[in-house]
């Protein structure tokens, strides 16, 4: 009887839904449909299995079992399962069809091939009267309807050559550089083919863009124009090859076979240079690095994964006082920035040996160096810019430099020099800009050279471009962040005569009430430092600041409630209690990251502890899309069962004109005379990334590493 009423149910939802499924068929270019059922439609690859499978197994019933296994009920349930199953799918491929605009051709058949599947299960249920040649026959119909439009169905998901067999036979491959071919014919079509068109040409059309065609590549796609650059904004292909692999909107996605370092520069060269597809080889001059990319390039063959020479990982170069990074994801060039003189050896410069051939910026300022550094740095023979400020040398030492052939740009402010030593020094040389930021240097006294030496341009003193030259900020000499008992702190600038001011307690230095840096000085608790330095003539610097962690107490046990990103997972619970804190380069595996969960954990203590104060420290990087935490939730327990609810703060998210990147600390306080064994923290992140955000509407990371307790 049960079953029976379900039939009843069924069969009468299927005279609803047919009908409805055919007519949107019929009408489907002119019909529109809300959001909500357009959501429904990605439920339609994950529906569409059950209906095969069903489909599979009534064939095989009706073909191979000639005597009826199965009561009339209980196979009309079948049937009638089918059918609804079928019905539903082909509506919620219909709605799908409505979000991407797919190979209209093969659409048109997989849709119709749906409404058949359909109707044909649909049929089923009423063929208990015929016999069972009849069924036989319709049930190889019914196979082979099924089978060749779900084809269809794969092949816009995986392209039209889903079922073909691997092969290595090459995309149109160009061996001979013709000089009338276009820049865009002999590189940059070969590699949007490559690593672009399965996703985006003809047979699939996602985000409904395709790239096989300079027409269709202008034309762009649901979020706009791909190669012209927006309200000061790089332009969005340069934006999407450029984020970083993990990030969904990365292009190619994670997992596909990715653009190599040459085919980045490649893109990244042509874009820049006005995205021409008519610009031909023979009118770019033979030194133009675009040209040289493009006579250098060979179109890859299809299948080949030419990711064999990836650059090699940098994380084993970057150290407490040096940073090296790539100027930008997929630059072969690096950027070497070393700090805190105090720390400085010989040895890290000779680290970074292995990859000498690639730093194109090195920033030494600062730092005590020796002659013998200057011979290890004048073997970096793609150094383009270097900054020797400040580092106690003289214009004798910096004679080997003279045979960097690229290096152009040199600042070598704090050197004794005068316009004899000067000319002397650039005469024959490569440089094409040097910066002498002396306080003593008086432009009259370089009239003369700079006149005849139109080749180098010389800046000096505080008229640069009739602009007050802004001070170089002070040093925070303490490497540690962490207080047990004190930490003494010694500020430091360079320049004679500046006045380095600051605060602990996370104000901004002013240049009149702050206090005056004279000695170094303790600090005992949990704050902020931040410092400035200020010099009559010049702009105050950029606000130095550091935070630092007072850790009184330590937790007898922590754990995790809810598990990081697996990217992210740093040392599991132990990340936030190691006393090591994560460094900007936030992949360096000192980092708990969360997306589309909240932080929750729990610490234990074996006798019932009062605390007073939590801190974590955290990580923020807009464009990386983590953001702040939004709040923190704080609760008490004795048992760790039942919890009870202590306190919560709250912090502001970030605005759209708020640049900032860098570690932060965020605080939450607890009760007064409460004491627990066991707290539990819960931490949120942004739900939905603001609307002036590129990423609007996707959840937001946070990064935490570290958590403080006194």
């Amino acid at each position: 009887m049960r079953i029976h009423k379900i039939n009843q149910w069924g069969e009468g939802l299927l005279w609803l839904l047919n009908p409805l499924l055919i007519i949107l068929a019929f009408f489907n270019e002119t019909t529109k449909i809300n959001h909500g059922l357009e959501w429904l439609g990605k439920l339609h690859p994950l529906l569409l299995h059950f209906p095969i499978v069903l489909g599979v197994a009534i064939v095989v019933y009706l073909i191979f079992i000639p005597n009826k296994k199965l009561d009339l009920p209980l196979e009309r349930l079948l049937f009638t399962s089918n059918a609804v199953l079928a019905t539903l799918v082909a509506l919620f491929g219909i709605f799908l069809s409505k979000q991407d605009a797919y190979d209209k051709t093969i659409v048109d058949l997989h849709k119709w091939g749906g409404v058949a599947i359909a109707c044909i299960s649909w049929a089923f249920i009423y063929m208990a009267s015929l016999k069972f040649n009849w069924k036989k026959a319709i049930g190889v119909a019914y196979l082979i309807v099924l089978l060749f439009f779900t084809h269809k169905g794969a092949q816009l998901t995986h392209g039209e050559d889903v079922l073909a067999f691997p092969t290595s036979a090459p995309v149109q491959e160009i061996n001979k550089v013709d000089s009338t071919l276009t820049v865009y014919e002999k590189a940059i079509a070969p590699i949007l083919e490559q690593k672009c068109v399965g996703c985006h040409g003809p047979e699939k059309v996602k985000g409904k863009l395709q790239l096989n065609t300079p027409e269709f590549i202008i034309k762009g796609g649901k979020d706009g124009n791909l190669l012209n650059s927006i309200n000061n904004q790089e332009a969005l292909l340069l934006q999407r090859i450029h984020l970083p692999n993990a990030d969904e909107k990365h292009m190619p996605p994670d997992g596909k076979l990715q653009l190599t370092l040459e085919e980045l520069n490649l893109l990244n060269r042509w874009v820049k240079a006005g995205g021409d597809f008519k610009k031909k080889l023979n009118e770019l001059t033979n030194t133009d690095t675009l040209a040289l990319l493009v006579n250098a390039y060979k179109a890859p063959k299809k299948g080949e994964d030419n990711n064999k020479n990836n650059a090699p990982d940098l994380k084993v170069y970057n150290t407490s006082y040096c940073t090296v990074n790539y100027s930008y994801f997929g630059s072969e060039e690096i950027f070497v920035d070393f700090f805190q003189g105090s720390f400085y050896k010989t040895e890290s410069l000779k680290k970074l040996e292995p990859i000498k051939e690639k730093v194109a910026s090195l920033n030494m300022q600062g730092m005590p160096l020796t002659k013998e550094d200057i011979g290890i740095i004048s073997s970096f023979s793609n150094l383009r810019k270097l900054n020797l400020n400040y580092t106690k040398l003289s214009l004798n030492d910096l004679l080997p430099l003279k045979g960097l052939l690229k290096l152009k740009n040199i600042s070598i402010c704090g050197i004794d020099l005068n316009p004899t030593t000067l000319a002397s020094f650039i005469e024959k040389s490569p440089f094409t800009l040097v910066h002498i930021w002396n306080n003593k240097a008086v432009e009259k006294e370089y009239a003369a050279l700079m006149a005849s030496n139109k080749k180098t341009k010389i800046i000096i003193g505080d008229n640069l471009d009739d602009k007050v030259l802004q001070i170089t900020s002070p040093v925070i000499e303490q490497d540690s962040s962490i207080i047990v008992n004190h930490l003494d702190v010694t500020l430091k600038h360079f320049m004679k005569g500046a006045i380095v001011r600051y605060t602990i307690d996370g104000t901004v230095p002013d240049s009149i009430n702050s206090p005056i840096y004279t000695k170094k000085f303790q600090l005992t608790k949990s704050g902020i430092l931040k410092t400035k330095a200020y010099k009559p003539g010049w702009l105050g610097s950029d606000i130095v600041e550091k935070t630092f962690y007072k850790s009184e107490i330590h937790p007898d046990s922590i754990y995790l409630i809810t598990n990081p990103d697996k990217k992210y997972a740093g040392k599991g619970a132990k990340t936030l209690v190691d006393y090591e804190l994560g460094e900007q380069n936030f992949s360096g595996g000192k980092w708990l990251a969360y997306k589309d969960s909240n932080m929750i954990f729990v610490t234990s203590f074996l006798q019932a502890k009062q605390l007073k104060h939590a801190t974590f420290n955290a990580f923020i990087d807009m464009g990386a899309y983590i953001f702040p935490i939004i709040s923190i939730k704080i609760e008490g327990s004795n048992d760790g069962k039942a919890f009870k609810y202590l306190n919560q703060a709250s912090f502001p998210s970030l605005e759209k004109t708020n640049k900032f990147r860098g570690n932060k600390s965020f605080s939450c306080s607890f009760p007064d005379n409460k004491a627990f064994k066991y707290y539990r923290f819960t931490l949120l992140n942004v739900k939905k990334l603001p609307k002036w955000h590129p990423g609007k509407g996707k959840p937001a990371w946070i990064f935490v590493d570290e958590l403080f307790l006194d």
